[in-house]
């Protein structure tokens, strides 16, 4: 015979209860966070008549918009140039916030608090302070209307936050791993290739999401820096395609679809390890 034990599941239900205000509020945030990307995501499978019509839910759904969008607003030049930019930008970056994030959090030096907060000062310039000065330097390099000069303004601007993020994680991992491998013989360098890089893959995969992010989206500096319609990034090349085809709003709408949905799915398959990695490295230090 089982006793019930009525007292305990009141206390859990009131609790439930309690609760119940915080999980009306989460789902209010989120149903008004994933309204526009609905709205676009269905006016991109809409005709132009539907949209102006106000019809929210097309009848029909027109799948291809999204070839026509590709084919008519050179989406493939875009997407391929955004894509070496954003590669090429991640992978800079990766390089360098590293070793540097591992130096300033797990190793002693004259200067490293010093360095570390002037690397941290980067964080509070907005990068329209610096527009005309990069404009210029870009100029005197001869890389006005190249890719390659997109990839190092980004990496630039984007070593400041990588490097607090990895040197926070770094700090945060138990020092006695570090000594163990010292111990076997590792050298410094090995301890950081062979035993923390790997443990600090949350945070590197972190950094990998933000710093796609922001190369894929990024659109003022492309768009003073790239000068023919061959080197134009998705960003801009999408508002050029939006102002040619203003009146067909059905391809602007799939235009805008495609140019989100890698950085979606890159958040997606990475979901787990970059809130990992964020809550970690962003408030340990």
């Amino acid at each position: 015979m089982t006793v019930s034990n009525p007292p305990a599941v009141r206390v859990h239900w009131a609790a439930r209860l309690r609760e119940m205000p915080l999980y009306v509020f989460l789902l209010l945030v989120l149903t008004l966070t994933l309204l526009p990307f609905a709205w676009v995501i269905l006016s991109s499978l809409n005709t132009n008549r539907g949209i102006f019509g106000g019809q929210l839910i097309p009848t029909t759904l027109q799948w291809g918009n999204y070839l026509r969008a590709w084919q008519v607003g050179n989406l493939r030049q875009y997407v391929g140039n955004s894509a070496l930019v954003a590669v090429g930008s991640v992978a800079l970056t990766l390089i360098a916030c590293c070793p540097a994030g591992y130096a300033f959090g797990r190793m002693r030096f004259a200067g490293n608090s010093a360095l570390f907060y002037l690397y941290l000062f980067g964080l509070t310039v907005p990068f329209q302070a610096v527009l005309i000065p990069v404009f210029y330097q870009l100029k005197n390099l001869g890389l006005i209307n190249n890719l390659l000069g997109i990839v190092l303004v980004q990496v630039g601007t984007g070593v400041p936050f990588g490097a607090f993020l990895m040197r926070n994680f770094f700090r945060s991992l138990p020092t006695e791993i570090a000594d163990a491998a010292r111990m076997d013989g590792c050298t410094e360098f090995g301890v950081f290739w062979r035993v923390m890089l790997p443990l600090a893959k949350p945070a590197t995969l972190a950094l990998v999401v933000f710093s796609f992010m922001g190369s894929w989206n990024d659109y003022l500096l492309p768009l003073i820096a790239l000068q023919s319609d061959a080197k134009r990034t998705l960003p801009t090349g999408l508002v050029r395609f939006s102002t040619q085809y203003s009146t067909d709003y059905s391809l602007v709408f799939a235009a805008t679809v495609i140019s989100f949905i890698p950085t979606v799915a890159l958040y997606l398959v990475f979901q787990r390890q970059f809130i990992e990695g964020v809550n970690t490295g962003a408030t340990k230090g």
